[in-house]
């Protein structure tokens, strides 16, 4: 990632909204001599590499030169000596020079460094280098991935600078209509807290009291509200990393859409940065498996998206649990209304088993379908759940009559 110092971004007071800056196509061919730097250096310092780079970029705006550098060192391999080592030779050499101190002239500066170390730099950059190669400066180039391209670098410029300007976020609303688990583990990792709404614009369906409630339904998607523990006493941009790092696994998604609330200084009303998975951030990314397991595929292929008047869609709802969130593997929803959720407990390790299970145990208001293996099935019909076993894989001549168990008698 780049540091605030190079961001580039564009904004307007009039419309209190913000941009990050994007590398047009047209400036590709500009990139090339950068990149044709780092390929040709190997050997030299950093420092050489980098001045070097910044000549070959000229040809840029200046303001992206230094981020553009930042990154291709960043896919740069480089190697460096053990810092303790490096520390307790220059000690050596100024415990040796400390008995001729002031040394005044370049060659009694070879001569103590000829006794210390052979054979001894004969220029006074090399000798330099050699007496703090493991400041970053004087690392040395040992690599630079030969199929890293100019498209490559243009995609980490883009997402770079959007996940810089995060940095001064305060609060970020991503609104999503597919990869609702995938968006709530990303914040987890990212340490950060977060709020869901239902944004399908339907009336929201709840149990009685203390019972879970359904925060999405029917088609739309979902509103996920994300900031920090601190913002709950104060405005703060604590956790513009945090949201950076969440960026840069969002953009492997698709149907989204993200809006923040930007404080570039203290005191001024924030701006509104807005980006979509239409935006193209992060091309190139993988995107994150389909299915959580060959179980679940086998399911969704089997079924079909629709199969006696029931379709099935992938993790299609968020329920609220007593203040955690579940997304159901499955929904499935019939042509009279009829909608039962499927949550699958695979083979995972006991803490899994405890967590997955007491979880399950606080759902409350839909029609749950669990599918647990055989050996699991006394403890899973404690559930408010319908329970499905299984052996090795899910048949649908056994779901199929426990879907139909749901529906209103005729």
């Amino acid at each position: 990632m780049l540091t605030a110092a190079l961001r580039v971004y564009h904004w307007d007071r009039r419309t209190s909204s913000i941009s990050s800056d994007r590398l047009e196509d047209d400036s590709l061919s500009l990139l090339e001599p950068g990149l044709a730097v780092y390929r040709a250096r190997v050997g030299q310092t950093r420092a050489q590499v980098r001045n070097a780079a910044r000549q070959a970029l000229q040809r840029l705006r200046p303001d992206r030169i230094e981020p553009m550098v930042k990154l291709l060192d960043d896919v740069a391999t480089y190697e460096w000596p053990p810092t303790a080592l490096s520390a307790a030779r220059r000690v050596e050499v100024f415990e040796a020079a400390a008995s001729r101190h002031p040394v005044l002239d370049a060659s009694t500066a070879r001569e103590i460094l000829a006794e210390m170390k052979s054979p001894a730099p004969t220029e006074h950059d090399d000798t330099v280098a050699a007496l703090y190669a493991d400041y970053p400066e004087f690392h040395r180039l040992v690599g630079f991935p030969a199929d890293y391209s100019a498209r490559a670098l243009q995609a980490d410029y883009d997402l770079a600078q959007a996940q810089a300007l995060l940095y001064s976020a305060t609060v970020v609303t991503v609104e999503a209509g597919a990869d609702f688990k995938h968006i709530l583990r990303y914040a987890r990792l990212a340490r950060l807290l977060h709020r869901v709404e239902r944004i399908d614009g339907a009336p929201t369906r709840k149990g009685r009291r203390g019972r879970a409630k359904t925060l999405a339904l029917e088609e739309g998607g979902y509103r996920f509200v994300l900031d920090g523990p601190n913002s709950v006493l104060r405005r703060t941009r604590a956790y513009g990393v945090d949201f950076a790092r969440f960026l840069a696994a969002l953009v492997r998604l698709g149907d989204w859409g993200l809006a923040a609330e930007i404080e570039l200084r203290r005191g001024w009303r924030p701006f509104t940065f807005r980006l979509s998975s239409a935006d193209g951030l992060g091309r190139g990314t993988t995107p994150p498996p389909p299915f959580d397991s060959t179980l679940e595929e086998s399911i969704a292929r089997k079924f079909g998206r629709e199969r006696e008047g029931w379709r099935l869609k992938r993790e299609a709802m968020v329920l609220d649990v007593g203040g955690s969130l579940l997304v159901p593997d499955f929904v499935f929803r019939h042509a009279d209304g009829t909608e039962v959720v499927l949550e699958i407990v695979g083979y995972w390790t006991p803490e899994y088993l405890e967590t997955k299970l007491a979880k399950l145990a606080g759902v409350r208001g839909v029609n749950l379908l669990v599918a647990v293996p055989i050996r699991l099935a006394v403890r899973a019909a404690e559930l408010p759940a319908t329970v499905l076993p299984f052996r090795r894989r899910l048949l649908l001549r056994d779901l199929l009559p426990r879907l139909e168990g749901f529906r209103p008698a005729r």
